[in-house]
Protein backbone atom coordinates (compact mmCIF):
# COMPACT_ATOMS: atom_id res chain seq x y z
CA UNK A 1 0.00 0.00 0.00
CA UNK A 2 3.09 2.64 0.66
CA UNK A 3 4.71 1.78 -2.45
CA UNK A 4 1.08 2.33 -3.92
CA UNK A 5 0.93 5.37 -2.30
CA UNK A 6 4.52 6.84 -3.43
CA UNK A 7 4.20 5.50 -6.85
CA UNK A 8 0.74 7.64 -7.16
CA UNK A 9 2.30 10.86 -5.15
CA UNK A 10 5.28 10.52 -8.34
CA UNK A 11 2.80 10.34 -10.36
CA UNK A 12 1.01 13.48 -9.45
CA UNK A 13 4.72 15.38 -9.14
CA UNK A 14 5.67 14.41 -12.65
CA UNK A 15 2.23 15.51 -13.84
CA UNK A 16 2.57 18.55 -11.90
CA UNK A 17 5.70 19.66 -12.73
CA UNK A 18 5.18 19.22 -16.57
CA UNK A 19 2.23 20.99 -16.69
CA UNK A 20 3.02 23.61 -13.92
CA UNK A 21 6.32 24.89 -12.93
CA UNK A 22 9.61 24.71 -10.87
CA UNK A 23 11.89 27.58 -10.20
CA UNK A 24 10.67 30.60 -11.46
CA UNK A 25 13.73 31.68 -13.44
CA UNK A 26 12.93 32.14 -17.31
CA UNK A 27 15.65 32.37 -19.86
CA UNK A 28 15.21 35.96 -20.68
CA UNK A 29 15.91 36.77 -16.82
CA UNK A 30 19.11 35.19 -17.05
CA UNK A 31 20.42 35.91 -20.49
CA UNK A 32 20.10 39.77 -19.18
CA UNK A 33 21.95 38.75 -16.44
CA UNK A 34 24.42 36.96 -17.67
CA UNK A 35 24.93 39.86 -19.94
CA UNK A 36 24.74 42.40 -17.69
CA UNK A 37 26.85 41.01 -15.12
CA UNK A 38 30.78 42.20 -14.74
CA UNK A 39 33.69 39.65 -13.77
CA UNK A 40 34.31 39.44 -9.49
CA UNK A 41 37.74 39.03 -9.69
CA UNK A 42 41.15 38.54 -11.66
CA UNK A 43 42.57 35.15 -9.83
CA UNK A 44 40.64 31.68 -8.66
CA UNK A 45 41.94 32.89 -5.05
CA UNK A 46 39.79 35.81 -4.88
CA UNK A 47 36.81 33.45 -5.53
CA UNK A 48 34.26 33.03 -2.16
CA UNK A 49 34.47 29.33 -1.44
CA UNK A 50 31.92 27.66 -0.27
CA UNK A 51 32.96 24.86 2.36
CA UNK A 52 31.29 21.18 1.12
CA UNK A 53 30.32 18.84 3.89
CA UNK A 54 31.55 15.04 4.33
CA UNK A 55 28.05 13.81 4.79
CA UNK A 56 24.62 14.23 2.86
CA UNK A 57 24.24 16.18 -0.40
CA UNK A 58 24.62 20.28 -0.60
CA UNK A 59 22.29 22.45 -2.47
CA UNK A 60 23.50 25.38 -4.39
CA UNK A 61 22.30 28.12 -6.71
CA UNK A 62 24.07 29.82 -9.31
CA UNK A 63 22.00 33.21 -10.42
CA UNK A 64 23.50 37.05 -10.65
CA UNK A 65 24.18 36.35 -6.83
CA UNK A 66 27.04 34.11 -7.58
CA UNK A 67 30.67 35.83 -8.73
CA UNK A 68 31.55 36.09 -12.63
CA UNK A 69 34.66 34.86 -13.59
CA UNK A 70 36.31 35.28 -17.35
CA UNK A 71 38.08 31.80 -18.02
CA UNK A 72 39.65 31.06 -21.22
CA UNK A 73 36.52 28.90 -21.81
CA UNK A 74 34.45 31.82 -21.70
CA UNK A 75 32.37 34.15 -19.20
CA UNK A 76 30.39 32.20 -16.35
CA UNK A 77 28.93 32.44 -12.81
CA UNK A 78 30.73 30.01 -10.66
CA UNK A 79 30.03 28.03 -7.58
CA UNK A 80 33.08 27.88 -5.92
CA UNK A 81 33.56 25.32 -3.11
CA UNK A 82 36.54 23.66 -0.53
CA UNK A 83 36.46 19.85 -0.59
CA UNK A 84 36.36 18.25 2.97
CA UNK A 85 39.25 16.95 4.69
CA UNK A 86 39.03 13.53 3.78
CA UNK A 87 42.04 11.19 1.66
CA UNK A 88 41.77 10.50 -2.02
CA UNK A 89 40.56 8.75 -4.09
CA UNK A 90 36.96 9.35 -3.93
CA UNK A 91 34.41 11.30 -5.93
CA UNK A 92 31.89 14.08 -5.98
CA UNK A 93 28.46 13.44 -7.65
CA UNK A 94 27.37 16.64 -9.02
CA UNK A 95 23.57 17.14 -10.32
CA UNK A 96 22.62 19.72 -12.19
CA UNK A 97 18.53 20.20 -12.05
CA UNK A 98 16.49 22.11 -14.39
CA UNK A 99 15.22 25.68 -13.57
CA UNK A 100 12.21 27.40 -15.25
CA UNK A 101 8.52 28.23 -14.91
CA UNK A 102 7.78 24.92 -16.60
CA UNK A 103 9.64 22.09 -18.50
CA UNK A 104 8.65 23.47 -21.78
CA UNK A 105 10.30 26.39 -20.94
CA UNK A 106 12.98 25.25 -18.77
CA UNK A 107 16.83 25.47 -18.93
CA UNK A 108 19.44 24.22 -17.41
CA UNK A 109 23.34 24.40 -16.38
CA UNK A 110 25.96 22.03 -17.97
CA UNK A 111 28.87 21.58 -15.43
CA UNK A 112 32.70 21.70 -16.12
CA UNK A 113 34.80 21.73 -13.26
CA UNK A 114 38.56 22.78 -12.60
CA UNK A 115 39.90 21.14 -9.22
CA UNK A 116 42.33 23.09 -7.39
CA UNK A 117 45.00 23.12 -4.91
CA UNK A 118 45.49 25.07 -1.62
CA UNK A 119 47.10 27.75 -3.74
CA UNK A 120 44.30 27.59 -6.09
CA UNK A 121 46.47 26.44 -9.08
CA UNK A 122 44.54 24.22 -11.57
CA UNK A 123 45.40 20.70 -11.10
CA UNK A 124 42.19 19.21 -13.61
CA UNK A 125 39.76 20.07 -15.57
CA UNK A 126 36.79 18.19 -16.19
CA UNK A 127 33.45 18.20 -18.40
CA UNK A 128 30.45 15.68 -18.15
CA UNK A 129 31.63 12.42 -20.15
CA UNK A 130 29.35 11.81 -23.85
CA UNK A 131 27.43 9.43 -21.84
CA UNK A 132 25.87 12.01 -19.33
CA UNK A 133 22.34 13.09 -20.89
CA UNK A 134 19.14 14.82 -19.36
CA UNK A 135 17.30 12.61 -17.22
CA UNK A 136 14.01 12.30 -14.56
CA UNK A 137 14.60 12.68 -11.17
CA UNK A 138 13.18 10.29 -9.10
CA UNK A 139 10.69 11.42 -6.13
CA UNK A 140 12.81 11.45 -3.01
CA UNK A 141 16.08 13.45 -4.78
CA UNK A 142 13.77 15.80 -6.82
CA UNK A 143 11.65 16.67 -3.40
CA UNK A 144 14.35 16.93 -1.12
CA UNK A 145 17.81 17.60 -2.94
CA UNK A 146 15.78 19.88 -5.51
CA UNK A 147 13.37 21.59 -2.85
CA UNK A 148 10.67 20.16 -5.09
CA UNK A 149 11.76 21.86 -8.70
CA UNK A 150 11.27 20.12 -11.91
CA UNK A 151 12.48 16.65 -11.81
CA UNK A 152 14.94 16.92 -14.67
CA UNK A 153 18.40 16.40 -14.36
CA UNK A 154 22.19 16.45 -15.45
CA UNK A 155 24.43 13.90 -13.29
CA UNK A 156 27.94 12.49 -12.99
CA UNK A 157 30.78 11.38 -10.94
CA UNK A 158 33.40 13.39 -10.48
CA UNK A 159 36.46 11.48 -9.24
CA UNK A 160 38.79 13.49 -6.70
CA UNK A 161 42.29 11.22 -6.80
CA UNK A 162 45.15 13.88 -6.75
CA UNK A 163 46.52 13.77 -3.26
CA UNK A 164 46.83 17.84 -3.33
CA UNK A 165 42.69 18.79 -4.60
CA UNK A 166 41.65 21.08 -1.41
CA UNK A 167 38.74 23.63 -3.78
CA UNK A 168 36.64 22.66 -6.61
CA UNK A 169 35.32 25.57 -9.21
CA UNK A 170 32.05 24.78 -10.65
CA UNK A 171 31.05 26.82 -14.39
CA UNK A 172 30.24 26.79 -17.71
CA UNK A 173 31.91 27.56 -20.93
CA UNK A 174 30.58 29.55 -23.93
CA UNK A 175 30.44 26.09 -26.19
CA UNK A 176 28.11 24.86 -23.40
CA UNK A 177 26.21 27.81 -23.60
CA UNK A 178 25.37 27.65 -27.13
CA UNK A 179 24.07 24.02 -26.88
CA UNK A 180 20.59 22.15 -25.75
CA UNK A 181 19.37 18.73 -24.40
CA UNK A 182 16.81 16.67 -25.65
CA UNK A 183 14.09 14.81 -23.63
CA UNK A 184 11.21 13.05 -23.72
CA UNK A 185 8.20 13.62 -21.67
CA UNK A 186 4.61 12.81 -21.26
CA UNK A 187 2.39 14.93 -23.35
CA UNK A 188 -1.26 16.56 -21.42
CA UNK A 189 -4.20 18.22 -23.26
CA UNK A 190 -6.43 20.44 -20.67
CA UNK A 191 -9.40 19.78 -18.99
CA UNK A 192 -11.98 22.04 -18.10
CA UNK A 193 -14.53 20.78 -15.51
CA UNK A 194 -17.36 23.00 -13.23
CA UNK A 195 -14.62 24.87 -11.05
CA UNK A 196 -12.09 23.46 -12.61
CA UNK A 197 -9.06 23.48 -14.68
CA UNK A 198 -6.51 21.02 -14.90
CA UNK A 199 -4.77 18.91 -16.86
CA UNK A 200 -4.94 15.47 -18.17
CA UNK A 201 -2.20 12.82 -19.82
CA UNK A 202 -3.03 11.30 -22.86
CA UNK A 203 -0.50 8.18 -23.01
CA UNK A 204 1.56 10.02 -25.57
CA UNK A 205 5.31 11.49 -25.38
CA UNK A 206 6.79 14.54 -27.10
CA UNK A 207 10.32 15.59 -27.22
CA UNK A 208 11.12 18.91 -25.54
CA UNK A 209 14.69 20.78 -26.07
CA UNK A 210 16.00 22.08 -22.73
CA UNK A 211 19.16 25.00 -23.30
CA UNK A 212 21.92 25.21 -21.68
CA UNK A 213 21.80 28.44 -18.93
CA UNK A 214 24.38 30.38 -17.39
CA UNK A 215 22.40 30.03 -14.05
CA UNK A 216 21.89 26.36 -12.23
CA UNK A 217 20.65 24.39 -8.82
CA UNK A 218 23.92 22.22 -8.39
CA UNK A 219 24.00 19.06 -5.76
CA UNK A 220 27.41 17.65 -4.89
CA UNK A 221 27.60 15.07 -2.73
CA UNK A 222 31.13 13.09 -1.22
CA UNK A 223 30.94 9.11 -1.97
CA UNK A 224 33.69 6.81 -1.82
CA UNK A 225 35.29 5.68 -4.84
CA UNK A 226 33.48 2.35 -4.50
CA UNK A 227 30.14 3.79 -4.40
CA UNK A 228 30.46 6.51 -7.27
CA UNK A 229 30.19 5.39 -11.00
CA UNK A 230 32.19 7.88 -12.51
CA UNK A 231 31.04 8.96 -15.69
CA UNK A 232 27.62 7.15 -15.42
CA UNK A 233 24.58 8.68 -14.59
CA UNK A 234 22.31 7.40 -11.89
Amino acid sequence: MMIGMQRLAWIAWVSLAVAVGGCAVSRDAVRRAYETAQPCCETLAQLRYEKLPAQGPALFDIDERSPLFAFDTGRSFVLAVELPPLKPPYVVRIKSFALGDHIKESHIFFPAVLVLDERHAVLSRHVPPPSVSLRTADFTEATTENRWGLGLKLEWDLPIEHPAARYLVVHTTAEALAMAQKHRVPRFVPMILPGLVTTLPTGQEEVVEVPHSAFGRISLRVLPSALGQTGAPQ
